[in-house]
């Protein structure tokens, strides 16, 4: 008889806390639905419902300090990061590092926080948040050098996310690196063309563009085999007179042109680095691809409405364009031009 009660009590107690767990769970998922839609303190209390269920839960501490470094408490972000890295809960490890060097930066302690994002790459590997998370507070700190070689480390992790390659623009911008910075900028724009940051981004490119650089300048010294005086007088040949849209759309397009021309033709297998190994053959690709012109608006669009307007006047080749550019599988303007003439010839 004992063993039969002391087995229903282990079933009893192993029910009760799976469906603990599973109430936890489904608490956990309704604050982080609240965390999205900014709804941070309501959020917090189903953390804290979730954690009375399942105090063991490491996500409900994760969770939490996420919340709070929403609600900007940064000493509570702190405290429940905390919780997450001092028990070594590798699923939610370089996460919870992110938020705590996060709310460090946020109360003036730059320094702990690279210190602990760099703790974070020890522990957990390289991972692009924690390269990307040390490129920005790098580049906070105006260590721009140091800035680049994360954002470049956090690019080659993973070439999609579009806030790498801005603040890496920004932070070769700052250094001098302008034709590189062109570059990042450019594929910024490609990967979101049309928000408010990407209005800033192309303004921000567009000025290199047209800067008026002295010849005695550090950006005309030759880098990575590259003339950037020859370059620069050719873009300044082709600065337009007027200074209407239509002509700064023209001279963006060539500008870009002559750039990725003429620094593509350098590239030769002896070459090595982002600028070389990814920028470069991208956009080889693209001149040759029969689309630029279709790209050009696509960048510009948060910059010229006219190119908005033609966005949304040839939405075919548009969605041609991106099709190309995603899977490489999307025809040549080209090509798409002369299968409409057989279509229509037959």
């Amino acid at each position: 008889m004992k063993k039969i009660i002391l087995s229903c009590l282990l079933i009893f107690i192993y029910s009760a806390t799976i469906y603990a767990q599973a109430t936890s769970e489904k608490l956990i998922r309704e604050g982080a639905s609240l965390h999205d839609r900014g709804r941070y303190s309501e959020a917090i209390e189903r953390y804290q419902e979730a954690l009375k269920m399942n105090p063991e839960s490491k996500s409900a501490l994760y969770e939490m300090s996420l919340s709070y470094l929403g609600l900007k408490n940064y000493p509570k972000a702190i405290e429940y990061s905390s919780k997450v890295i001092d028990v070594n809960f590798e699923p939610l490890l370089p996460d919870a590092y992110i938020v705590k060097s996060t709310a460090l930066a946020q109360t003036n302690k730059m320094d702990e926080s690279i210190q602990l994002l760099n703790e974070a790459l020890e522990k957990c590997g390289d991972t692009y948040l924690l390269h990307f998370n040390l490129g920005l507070s790098y580049f906070n700190k105006r260590d721009n050098k140091m800035a680049i070689d994360h954002l470049q480390k956090a690019i080659e992790i993973d070439a999609t996310h579009a806030s790498a390659f801005l603040m890496y623009a920004y932070a070769l911008s700052d250094s001098d690196k302008w034709i590189k910075s062109i570059y990042a900028f450019h594929f910024f724009l490609l990967l979101e063309p049309n928000t408010e940051r990407s209005k800033e981004a192309f303004a921000e490119m567009y000025d290199l563009l047209s800067a008026d650089i002295p010849a005695d300048s550090p950006k005309m010294q030759p880098e990575d085999g590259v003339n950037r005086q020859l370059i620069y007088q050719n873009i300044r040949a082709k600065r337009p007179d007027a200074d209407d849209a239509v002509a700064q759309y023209k001279f963006f397009e060539e500008a870009s042109n002559l750039i990725f021309f003429t620094v593509g033709q350098l590239q030769n297998d002896k070459k090595s680095g982002l600028l070389w190994n990814f920028f470069v053959p991208v956009y080889d690709e693209i001149l040759e691809s029969g689309y630029f012109d279709v790209y050009c608006r696509y960048v510009s669009v948060a910059h010229f409405p006219e190119s908005l307007l033609w966005w949304e006047n040839n939405k075919d080749k548009v969605d041609n364009f991106i099709e190309w550019f995603e899977k490489g599988q999307g025809a040549s303007e080209s090509e798409l031009e002369l299968g409409e003439e057989e279509i229509d010839a037959e």
